[in-house]
């Protein structure tokens, strides 16, 4: 506490060059001189073309150690928001504090990806664990899932989340460890049924589909848990599919708003919240779960809705469908889920199921709608847009939407993703009359995005 009085002059002073008392549980504890740490300018100047003020340099030999792409800036930022951030600065290692926070380091060496998101993982926990969060997995779960899977998480977030864990550190952590410990409950069903842990990583611990808000309060996970987990245990489903179904039907009628309770002449009336309603055209207004259960969705939300609903419960889901279909201006989204019992309609364990709602029931499954055809017929071979995508948490491409098409929103909301438009062409056909049966080199993006 004494050795921090010098540095703490202001808070002002400790937001924007904070001293670091670095604190390795169980290690040892030592003062690294802030005078050189980087700056919120600075950290934003990595993002302006280069390396910047930092000196950050990604150790990767194909791009001559330069940041190149923005998933090297992402890199690079969140080394400097690792140093920038004072909770997390208490929680890393002395030696990174040294080597790229501290006086004499400045960002001084290459930085190993890998070895970052590491870091960023033990500081966090670090941190959480002195105020009394301590990250555990679930019951007979082994611990290193539960860090894996946090790491996972830390790895590919987008740079929007990474500014929600840095201005909030303890709350934002919070809500990841939510995420991953009901995640966790699930774990040894999936795995029962097939799911491989890298699937279990990519399509059942994400707490995002899309660009959606993140709903930090209102708590979709351990919500949807509670409603639609002893559903599955009852269907005792033998495949995903099977899993799925019992879903889908008990979607419409759940109260996932919860119910209220008022006194009425001596009695108690439990007042229920609405169901998932459909509203259409409310893109992207109303996206998040806690969005489309108090507004209704259309295709984007309720599948955003269904995508939440099928992680909560264990099941690997991912948003799929067109940023814009044939109709200008109108896209359409529908779930990929994996079920490897059988060969879906693209050769491989990925089905398809559009999002319901109270009243309306999606379209077919794995075969297309006519929303879906619309995407088909639209396709443009070339087009980032005109095209058939697929979220994933560490997809290699960004996905675009119609509201966030833009340099912007690849840098700082990037939504992971990989193309899938030859496998839907083949299987479904594209193009004006569905004749059109190209492959992924003939339809894909020019460039990857």
């Amino acid at each position: 506490r004494r050795a921090m009085a010098p540095c703490a002059a202001s808070l002002a002073s400790m937001l924007l060059r904070p001293c670091a008392l670095v604190v390795v549980l169980g290690v040892s504890v030592s003062l690294v001189a802030a005078a050189t740490a980087p700056s919120s300018e600075q950290c934003f100047a990595i993002l302006q073309g280069g390396a910047g003020p930092f000196g950050c340099k990604v150790a990767k030999v194909a791009h001559g150690g330069e940041p190149t792409t923005d998933r090297d800036q992402d890199v690079c930022f969140l080394a400097c928001a690792l140093c920038l951030s004072v909770p997390l600065r208490f929680g890393v290692s002395s030696s990174f504090g040294k080597q790229h926070c501290g006086a004499g380091g400045g960002g001084g060496g290459n930085l190993e990806p890998s070895a970052l998101y590491t870091e960023l993982t033990s500081a966090v926990l670090n941190v959480t664990a002195m105020h009394g969060q301590f990250f555990m997995g679930g019951p007979d779960e082994p611990e290193e899932n539960a860090t894996l899977s946090m790491t996972h998480l830390l790895s590919h977030m987008p740079r929007r989340d990474l500014l929600l864990l840095v201005k909030d550190t303890l709350s934002f952590a919070e809500f990841l460890f939510e995420h991953v410990r009901y995640a966790l409950f699930t774990r040894a069903w999936s795995a029962s049924l097939g799911v491989t842990l890298a699937d279990f990583l990519n399509h059942v611990v994400p707490y995002s589909a899309l660009d959606e808000k993140r709903d930090l309060q209102w708590r979709w996970r351990p919500r949807f848990f509670q409603l639609f987990w002893p559903v599955i245990q009852a269907a005792k489903p033998q495949t995903m599919t099977d899993a799925m179904h019992a879903l889908v039907t008990a979607i419409p009628a759940a109260q996932t708003q919860g119910v209220l309770a008022m006194a009425s002449q001596g009695e108690t009336v439990l007042v229920p919240g609405t169901p998932i309603t459909w509203q259409s055209e409310t893109s992207p207004g109303f996206l998040s779960p806690q969005q489309v259960a108090q507004h209704g969705g259309s295709c984007t939300g309720t599948a955003i809705v269904l995508v939440a609903a099928a992680r909560s419960v264990g099941i690997p889901t991912r948003l799929a469908g067109c940023s814009e279909s044939v109709v200008k201006g109108d896209d359409h989204h529908w779930v990929e889920f994996w079920d490897n019992s059988t060969v879906g309609p693209f050769g491989d364990n990925w089905h398809t199921k559009e999002g319901v709602s109270a009243g309306n029931a999606g379209g077919p499954w794995d075969s297309p709608s006519g929303p879906m055809l619309g995407c088909l017929a639209g396709v443009t071979p070339g087009s980032s847009l005109s095209t058939i995508w697929a979220t994933s948490w560490d997809g290699p491409s960004h996905i675009p939407a119609l509201w966030a098409d833009s340099m912007w929103a690849q840098a700082w909301a990037r939504v992971p993703g990989s193309n899938r438009c030859g496998v839907y062409c083949t299987a479904w056909g594209c193009g004006k009359n569905h004749t059109q049966h190209w492959s992924q080199t003939q339809c894909g993006p020019k460039t990857a995005q």
